[in-house]
This record gives C-alpha cells, sequence and structure tokens, in this order.
C-alpha cells in the first residue's frame, strides 16, 4: 500500500492489514513518521519523538508477525502518549519546566498495557502545562495547532493527542481528563474521546491534576477503535488503590445492536445558556438523528447542576496545589503565568469552600443515581465553542473559554463515563462535539450509541489526516 492509503486506514483496519499480513508494523510506522516529518512543524503536537525507539519497536513487531506471534489487538499500531504518561527510559515533562529532565524509571500501567498488546509509541504529545488548563498553549513548549485551522487551538490539556490523531501523525492517542482534557480537544479536533468511568483505567505513572477526579482515556478517529483501545487499557491495577477491582468487558460487542428503544436523556435548562448557536443546534439535530433511528428522547431537570462548574473548579483548584505545594512555593518563576496563578489561587481556599463542594458533588451523583433509573445515558454538548483562534484566546473570546468546563465538569464531577462524538460542523466547516453521558461502568452502551450515530453521521473522510 501506498503511504497515504496507509494513513487513510482507521486503527481496527490497520490491525487487520497487519493481521492479514498485507502490511507490516514497519511500513505502517513509516508512512507515520513521514507524515509526521511533513506536519510536526505546523501541529507542534508533539513535546518528543521517539523515532528511534518506534523504528526497532516495529521491527520487532514485523519480525514476530512473520513467524505467526501476534501480542495483542495494537499490533504494529503507532500510538501517542500524552506528556504526563511515563515511558520508562524517556522524558515525561507534563510539558513543564519543573519536570523538564524527568526520566521515567518505569512505564506507566497504561503505557505497559499498550506496549504488551502490540503498540508502537511514536511520542509524547504536547499538553496544557500540568494539564491544568485548556488551551495546550505552553509557555515552554509553544501551542499545538488545530489541524482543522492552523490559527485555532487545539483545547486541552491533551490537545497535542487531538491534533496527532486528527491530523494523521498517530493513528490512536491516550490523553487524560480531570474535568474535559480528553473530550475538548476531541469535540474541537473532530475525533471520538472517551473519559472511562473514575477508576475504569489505572492512573499508576501519571502526573495528577485532580487526585479525586484524574483519569486516563483514549483518542481515536471511529467509536469501534476507541473501544479497542480502552478494552486495552482497562482494568484493576493492583499498584493504584482508586482503580476499580471490577470487571471489564469487550466493548466491541454492541456496537452493531443500534439504538432502538433506547432513552436518551436531555437537560433543557443547560442548552442555550452558553454555546454558540451552531453547537446547540448540532445536538438538537444530533437528538433528531437518535429519534430517527428508534430512540426516546426524554427532557430531564436537575436541581444541582447549575453550580456544577464552580465545585469542580474548587476541588480542582484545592487538589492540583496540594499535589504542586513544595514546588508553587519553591520554583514559582518555572511555572507558566497561568498556571502559577491557578496554583497559587487554591491555596487560598478554606476547607469549608472544599467541603461545600464535596456535599453539592453528593448531591448531584445522587440526582443522577435516580435519573438513570429513567434514562439509559444523557446527551449535551462536549464543549459550548467550536475551536478558537489563538490569538483570541486572552482577548474577545475569554468569556467562552472560560466556560470551556460547562458540560464536561459533569462526569469529572460524579466520576461517570462520557464520549465525545463529532455531531457536526459550524458556518465556518469546524468540528462541533457532542457529550455522552452513561451509567457508572456502562462504558459499552455510550459506544453502542456512538456507533449507532456514526452510521448516520461521522466526521472521517473530512478528517485533516487525509488532506
Amino acid at each position: 500500500m501506498k503511504h497515504q492509503e496507509l494513513l487513510h486506514l482507521s486503527l481496527v483496519q490497520a490491525r487487520d492489514e497487519i493481521e492479514h499480513l498485507t502490511v507490516t508494523p514497519s511500513e505502517l510506522l513509516d508512512a507515520y513518521l513521514e507524515r509526521l516529518h511533513e506536519k510536526e512543524p505546523a501541529y507542534n503536537a508533539y513535546v518528543t519523538v521517539h523515532e528511534e525507539a518506534a523504528r526497532q519497536a516495529a521491527e520487532g513487531l514485523t519480525a514476530l508477525q512473520a513467524a505467526g506471534l501476534p501480542l495483542g489487538p495494537l499490533h504494529g499500531i503507532p500510538i501517542a502518549l500524552k506528556d504526563n504518561i511515563d515511558l520508562k527510559g524517556f522524558r515525561s515533562t507534563a510539558s513543564s519546566k519543573i519536570r523538564s529532565n524527568h526520566v521515567a524509571s518505569r512505564d506507566a500501567t497504561v503505557a505497559a498495557r499498550l506496549k504488551s498488546a502490540g503498540a508502537v509509541i511514536i511520542g509524547h504529545t504536547n499538553m496544557h502545562e500540568f494539564a491544568w488548563g485548556g488551551t495546550t498553549d505552553s509557555p515552554h513548549f509553544g501551542a499545538s495547532h488545530n489541524p482543522w485551522d492552523l490559527e485555532r487551538y487545539c483545547a486541552g490539556s491533551s490537545g497535542g493527542s487531538g491534533a496527532a490523531v486528527a491530523g494523521g501523525t498517530a493513528l490512536g492517542a491516550l490523553g487524560t481528563d480531570t474535568g474535559g482534557s480528553v473530550r475538548l480537544p476531541a469535540a474541537v479536533n473532530g475525533i471520538v474521546g472517551m473519559r472511562p468511568t473514575i477508576g475504569r483505567v489505572p492512573n499508576t505513572g501519571i502526573i495528577p491534576c485532580g487526585w479525586t477526579m484524574d483519569t486516563c482515556g483514549p483518542m481515536t478517529r471511529s467509536v469501534r477503535d476507541n473501544a479497542v483501545m480502552l478494552g486495552v487499557i482497562a482494568g484493576h491495577d493492583f499498584k493504584d488503590p482508586g482503580c476499580s477491582e471490577k470487571c471489564t468487558c469487550d466493548y466491541t460487542a454492541d456496537l452493531e445492536l443500534g439504538v432502538k428503544h433506547l432513552r436518551i436523556g436531555m437537560i433543557p435548562q443547560l442548552m442555550h445558556r452558553v454555546s454558540q448557536p451552531d453547537v446547540d443546534a448540532g445536538v438538537e439535530e444530533a437528538a433528531n438523528v437518535f429519534r430517527s433511528l428508534g430512540a426516546e428522547i426524554v427532557a430531564c431537570r436537575f436541581d444541582y447542576l447549575d453550580d456544577a462548574m464552580t465545585a469542580w473548579l474548587i476541588l480542582n483548584s484545592a487538589e492540583g496545589s496540594a499535589y504542586h505545594q513544595r514546588d508553587i512555593r519553591a520554583r514559582p518563576e518555572d511555572y507558566g503565568g497561568d498556571v502559577r496563578t491557578l496554583l497559587a489561587a487554591g491555596e487560598f481556599l478554606p476547607a469549608t469552600f472544599y467541603l461545600q463542594a464535596m456535599r453539592l458533588r453528593q448531591c448531584i451523583m445522587e440526582e443522577f443515581r435516580a435519573k438513570f433509573r429513567e434514562v439509559d445515558a444523557f446527551l449535551f454538548p462536549t464543549i459550548p465553542c467550536t475551536a478558537l483562534k489563538l490569538s483570541e484566546l486572552y482577548g474577545a473570546s475569554k468569556s467562552i473559554r472560560d466556560m470551556d468546563a460547562f458540560f464536561t465538569c459533569i462526569a469529572s464531577l460524579t466520576g461517570l463515563p462520557a464520549l465525545n462524538i463529532p455531531c457536526g460542523l459550524d458556518h465556518e466547516g469546524l468540528p462541533i462535539g457532542m457529550q455522552l453521558l452513561g451509567r457508572p461502568f456502562d462504558e459499552a452502551t455510550l459506544y453502542r450509541i456512538g456507533a449507532a450515530f456514526e452510521t448516520a453521521f461521522n466526521l472521517y473522510e473530512q478528517l485533516p489526516a487525509f488532506r
């Protein structure tokens, strides 16, 4: 196959080609490295590219392929890691100066699981410093640029992972999500991003942002690809005390079942409050698509969601400042200005604020527990806007940017799984993201709903990766 043909394959298609011996891992990696060398100067999606190690891994996997010994469901697949995920022998800096010389002595659990499944780790991606922000505009490594329009941002904090997948410099990527950091960049880059249930994926070897809300999730170009990646990284890890012992499943098993007779909830009180009109219209049209596919759309009312973002901000500020307490006091000048301000502000939050936020969090969790007796999933926007111009991030659009976690913070507070799916384009041709929120440990139903929607609409063929 020609390199452009290889780049056009989905993760599952590439895996099948490798399984059938029509493509080797080395050939697939060569296509992605060629694309990376061509596009990376414009995208700035990576902090570090592990080219030599990736080539060695691909050569070994090619030999195993020839011997009929596939390692697993990601055999030969080029995958990128967010720069806060440890990979033995390589730097993981969290796009910071503080950790600029950190070289991991062991793999993060998710990285080890990817490698055991046969993945080729192509590099570490750019991110908002220490994952505490939503622009992926690093004072230390520069801003990542959106492949749909290089003058626009990738959101964050996993913006480099989003750009790499959408732009064709990785076939899949891992991000981390504390307030929306997988889902937000997935939305503005037009790809699929899953925030799993809290505890579903281990955090061992991942630099924390907010301990009680951190999780790691896959970013891909399609729902099926995403389900395959989650199946690899999910599962109990005894080294992570917050990791659930609940059994995982085959997340691809129900993808063909459709949505007939499923009940999808919408929350009218959240719509039309902060979003651009194109975003609200895109999500409402998605609801119509679900109706046409046989689902029932149910309007639901909540009592406590209006203050969800305030509670999330208090919790994340306090937890982030606790983790960084020593360094922010000893080396404040080594932090970027925006992150330094947030971490300093967290030091001034009284314990009463944190406890009240925890109480509100519990109330919201109880509300969702009750509502899930009536519906199978919820639908609302992922982010109130499409990709903003980098030049506008700190100017006229600041009010929109400051609300970027308005919808995503709900899953973060409750620990529920949430899936971003592209659901349209705005009037400028930029991707719109919708968010599906599910029951605890029911990622499979979210994938089922997302896969049904992809049969009616998807952006796969329009992705910048294929230009």
